[in-house]
């Protein structure tokens, strides 16, 4: 637990006064912790202390809290100074901490200025429309903090490949719901095997990795449908997906799991690097199973050894 007493900060919280809370903060976070593979992101709501409590002993990959949907208007300025006492108090972590803002023109300018001196690992950016608005959020967020967006409209859609035009920006979460929407197209096309589903999961993932972004995949919303859940990162894994939107502890545990790799992966990998770092001269080479190797296909496979050994 982050506070193994928290009275001090539910007395605060009953005040409703920002300052209350704010006066229990000291400083930024420091505790830091960069997971070699990200696997999992799981979303928690910033104005839940219960949550917030258990920051130091989550299994998440990275952890984001949430600022935007599900915390009511009133209750955002509270949130967002929640999320700098606990980040502040971290003594230990051992997830990637990701702070996802409201929208830049409502309410998120005034959120990075706070955050700024919080210093999260990452700061996420929804309702992005335009490579201008990410050039906005790059002016405004701290250079040592990195930049994730969520691409849940049409303008971060058509624009996706042009959304990274620093390497901050390091992370593109899917929006599917939110991008369906302004859309105007119907939520039922959001199951595996049909054709717009498939190719909306695609696209994400193929210009996300092409311009060097990490890929999201969309949450999984029924948090209790764990076969479904389970059926859904199988089918993302075999598209090339390794990482994956959550909502519970229990769907971060199958997430983890089945988007690391398996015996045959690491086999591969480390034929690889022993193969490629035997080579006095580290030139190409044809292995007899696994084919052509060069340089990025040895860096890909020690960058998993280095993850999973």
């Amino acid at each position: 637990m982050v506070f193994e007493d928290l009275t001090p900060v539910e007395d605060a919280l009953k005040t409703g006064d920002v300052s209350a809370l704010e006066a229990l903060r000291r400083g930024g976070q420091t505790a830091r912790f960069r997971p070699p593979f990200i696997r999992s992101a799981l979303m928690l709501s910033a104005h839940k202390i219960r949550h917030l409590n258990k920051l130091d002993n989550l299994e998440a990959d990275m952890v984001v809290l949430n600022l935007e949907d599900g915390v009511a208007p009133a209750l955002k300025p509270l949130a967002l100074r929640l999320c700098g006492l606990f980040l502040s108090a971290l003594k230990s972590v051992r997830s990637y901490t990701v702070v996802r803002i409201n929208p830049l023109k409502e309410g998120g300018e005034e959120e990075i200025a706070y955050l700024n001196a919080v210093a999260p690992d990452a700061i996420r950016i929804p309702k992005i429309r335009s490579p201008r608005e990410v050039e906005r959020a790059l002016a405004l967020i701290d250079g040592k903090i990195k930049v994730h967006l969520s691409i849940e409209t049409v303008g971060a859609w058509r624009h996706l490949a042009q959304l990274r035009p620093d390497m901050r920006v390091e992370a593109f979460y899917l929006g599917a719901l939110d991008l369906l929407a302004d859309m105007a197209l119907p939520q039922r096309v959001l199951a595996p095997g049909n054709p717009t589903h498939d190719y909306l999961l695609a696209r994400f993932l193929t210009e996300s990795a092409g311009v060097g972004v990490l890929p999201v995949s969309y949450v999984y919303q029924r948090h209790e449908d764990m076969v479904g859940f389970r059926a859904r990162c199988e089918a993302e894994r075999a598209m090339g997906y390794h990482a994956k939107g959550c909502i519970s502890p229990k769907q971060v545990s199958v997430a983890n799991t089945l988007f690391a790799p398996d015996a045959e992966e690491l086999a591969r990998a480390r034929a690889v690097v022993a193969l490629f770092e035997s080579n006095p001269d580290r030139s190409d080479f044809v292995h007899p199973r696994y084919g052509f190797v060069d340089e990025p296909v040895y860096k890909g496979a020690l960058r998993l050894l280095e993850a999973f050994q």
